[in-house]
């Protein structure tokens, strides 16, 4: 898309989970998995309301919704009978999103810049990206092991200089508030979808735009670029 002052977004940077692909059935798999080394039950349809901002994160929720108090060592045997699992199996049910394939292939062929910054393990996020056939489609990809998880701006603001991009020429697309946190902490502008894993209509956290389907997408970003043209930015 053409501006007054240029091309924008030269660089886009995405969310993975519930932003890009649906890996809820592997995630819950893996939970329950790990719970039942433990004799707990939990059914896959409620783990999906407990994803997001990591595994710890993830297993503190699914402990609490059934009165189980674990202390800090406890918890970290439980994170680790889940890593266990689902980095055995991270993508036997995982999908992309209606249309997010054939975005990534535009985005290519109009010369974007295209990175991940996930809180999902990087090797596991490489692993989803391959069995998926994204990998090729993907400049930069930060995940969890080297920087701390978002919202601290330092993972995304690590995959803005590995694009060689900078904050007046990055989207930043994610689907919970945790993606609009980390895009304020990072100076960036943000798009949340609809559809992704967060609790509550996501135009309440005030993303600069809302996706409800990755078909829309041109238009999305079309509007935002006439939006920055008519500020003169």
């Amino acid at each position: 898309m053409k501006t007054a002052r240029g091309h924008w977004p030269t660089a886009l940077i995405f969310d993975l989970d519930g932003t890009l692909v649906d890996s809820a059935p592997d995630i819950a798999a893996a939970v329950q998995r790990a719970l039942a080394d433990h004799d707990i039950a939990i059914d896959s349809a409620e783990i999906r309301d407990y994803i997001g901002d990591g595994a710890a994160r993830l297993i503190e929720r699914v402990l609490a919704a059934r009165d189980i108090v674990a202390d800090s060592a406890a918890l970290a045997g439980y994170v680790d009978d889940f890593n266990a699992h689902y980095h055995a199996a991270p993508a036997s049910h995982t999908q992309c999103y209606p249309g997010a394939r054939e975005m990534l292939a535009q985005a290519r062929a109009r010369g974007h810049r295209l990175g991940i910054c996930t809180n999902k393990p990087q090797p596991v996020a490489e692993r989803v990206l391959a069995e998926l056939g994204l990998a090729a489609q993907i400049d930069v990809l930060i995940g969890a092991g080297t920087y701390a998880l978002k919202p601290d701006p330092a993972p995304l603001l690590a995959c803005l200089s590995a694009l060689d991009a900078d904050r007046n020429t990055t989207l930043y697309i994610g689907d919970m508030a945790v993606d609009r946190d980390v895009a304020r902490a990072a100076g960036l502008p943000v798009v949340l979808v609809s559809f992704g894993y967060a609790h509550a209509d996501v135009s309440e956290f005030a993303p600069e735009a809302v996706l409800h389907h990755w078909h829309d997408w041109p238009d999305v970003c079309q509007r935002l670029a006439d939006a920055r043209t008519a500020e003169g930015l």
